[in-house]
């Protein structure tokens, strides 16, 4: 399918559209005037439906404004419009947070995060992409000392021989036979072939049910008549003995995601207890004495619910602004000590470019959040140093389609996609599933630096791990379970997270829900 430049332009202006708004706009023979005056009215939804457009089609834009179009989109909504204009015109001064008595200084390096620039899309820039992944994975694997006779696939055209080789090649299909056989079709930058794993031991069975799609592994195996017959395949993965790196003191972080801050299954009063414990207000004096320990706030994305994410979330809604919603979750944020450095990525619900990386919550959406000094505003995903401790931050987006790519891993658990993600040194190993990719002339998604804490959200599933000493963080959430999610059957886990000790990398679980 060839995408027209207009309908480009529009996508990459930061704009989502439903599937039933892009067929209008592939089909419409006024598809470019349209296109110019929805640039012009700058609608505030990020995900763009069939209505919004029709309604924007029908208006005079050089007599009504953007309020007008709200007007008439809300109508019926006339008491919660009056309510939301309160709260944007009267919005109280905010008290200054205080400070704690043993104050910690900020040890804090953003390392790497994805910028707001975006570029327009072509066939090049997806191309350098897949070159830029391959190039990237295939040097970790030049390093490794267990894979030998490495070769690329012209050449192996050229022979026919029954040695042993090794191949590293992009995934570009996977069939699993009924017999239980594995057949592959393997690329590199020389050219395709054919591979096949038949009958073998368990342990490499495994390992086939475990190779995803688009992911660049090294497969070894003997050449025979213009096809490989595969003895053993391997992953990028991180070194076992990766070493870790500690703070010299007692500096301890908070993890948490997915606030969902505008939502009606919003759970205001534990997000209050979270800022209470981060303040050291509680009743409790053992919290209070690690509150008063803590230096970072990590947040892994969906801060707010957003606007027309997912069908009839409307009525889940009791913020249909997004502006308004940012602006509340600023006043929260604002409610928390200073001297806490707040670490905050976007995610899918989130006003960000839809596509991975993504890029930093747009300001003009946020406006709030961009004045606390506290908070670092960054992309996902996002390297940060805290204290000598490398974090690595994720959303999370490409864990379900991991999870359903992979049939003996459980899909109710965001930790065996989180492993995956590590051994395949890849955020988002599969394309063309639900997690969408922003093509660029360097794969930023490559796992290059290997973290001491790997974070990410997404799920609503609070779960922690340790693989080849990462320790892996899936904080849960702070709402209450949707209709929505009930039918996509997720159970969340609201309130629950993790607190680490960044001098030992110890963590514990903590639950707001049950503390006051």
């Amino acid at each position: 399918m060839v995408i027209p430049e207009k309908l480009k332009e529009l996508m990459s202006s930061g704009y989502q559209l439903t599937p039933e708004t892009f067929s209008f706009l592939m089909q419409e023979t006024d598809r470019d005037e349209i296109i110019d005056k929805i640039l012009k009215v700058k609608p505030e939804e990020i995900i763009l439906d069939l209505d919004t457009i029709k309604k924007i089609i029908k208006t005079d834009i050089s007599k009504a404004g953007l309020g007008d179009i709200k007007e008439k989109k809300q109508a019926g909504v006339i008491e919660k419009k009056v309510v939301e204009k309160k709260i944007v015109q009267k919005r109280p001064p905010s008290a200054i947070p205080r400070e704690r008595k043993n104050k910690i200084d900020t040890e804090l390096e953003i390392i790497n995060t994805p910028s707001m620039e975006i570029d327009r899309i072509s066939v090049d820039k997806f191309h350098e992409y897949f070159v830029s992944r391959f190039k990237q994975i295939s040097k970790i694997f030049e390093g490794r000392r267990d894979i030998k006779n490495i070769v690329n696939t012209r050449y192996l055209k050229s022979i026919d021989s029954r040695d042993q080789v090794s191949v590293i090649a992009s995934v570009f299909a996977k069939n699993e036979r009924s017999n239980g056989i594995f057949s592959f079709e393997l690329e590199d930058l020389e050219g395709k072939i054919e591979a096949i794993l038949v009958k073998k031991p368990q342990a490499i069975i495994q390992k086939a049910i475990h190779v995803l799609e688009d992911s660049i592994l090294c497969f070894t195996g003997q050449w025979r008549r213009g096809l490989l017959y595969i003895s053993d395949i391997f992953w990028p993965d991180i070194p076992y003995n990766k070493p870790v790196h500690y703070s010299e003191q007692d500096v301890f972080a908070l993890f948490i995601s997915d606030m969902h801050i505008g939502s009606r299954h919003f759970l205001r009063n534990v997000f209050m207890k979270s800022i209470k414990f981060l303040n050291a207000d509680l009743n409790s004096s053992k919290f209070n004495k690690i509150g008063e320990q803590i230096k970072y706030l990590f947040v892994a994305g969906d801060i707010v619910d957003g606007v027309g994410v997912y069908p009839n979330q409307d009525a889940d809604l009791v913020l249909k602004n997004i502006k308004v919603q940012y602006l509340q979750a600023s006043e929260y944020f604002e409610k928390i000590n200073s001297d806490i450095e707040i670490i905050i990525i976007p995610g899918n619900h989130d006003a960000a470019r839809a596509a991975e990386p993504q890029s930093p919550i747009r300001k003009e959406f946020a406006e709030e959040l961009y004045e606390i000094d506290n908070i670092h505003l960054l992309g996902s995903p996002a390297y940060i140093k805290a204290h000598n401790v490398e974090v690595l931050m994720s959303h999370g987006n490409s864990i379900i389609d991991i999870n359903a790519a992979i049939r003996d891993i459980p899909h109710e658990s965001a930790v065996p996609a989180m492993v995956e993600m590590l051994r395949n040194r890849h955020l988002v190993p599969i394309y063309g599933q639900r997690t969408p990719i922003m093509p660029d002339y360097i794969d930023q998604l490559v796992i290059n630096r290997i973290p001491d804490i790997f974070h990410v959200g997404h799920t609503h599933l609070c779960e922690d791990s340790t693989y080849r000493n990462v320790t892996l963080i899936s904080s849960g959430t702070f709402q209450s379970q949707t209709e929505y999610q009930k039918s996509m059957n997720i159970n969340p886990n609201p309130g629950e997270t993790y607190i680490i000790n960044l001098k030992n990398l110890q963590r514990t679980a903590i639950d707001f829900k049950n503390i006051n």
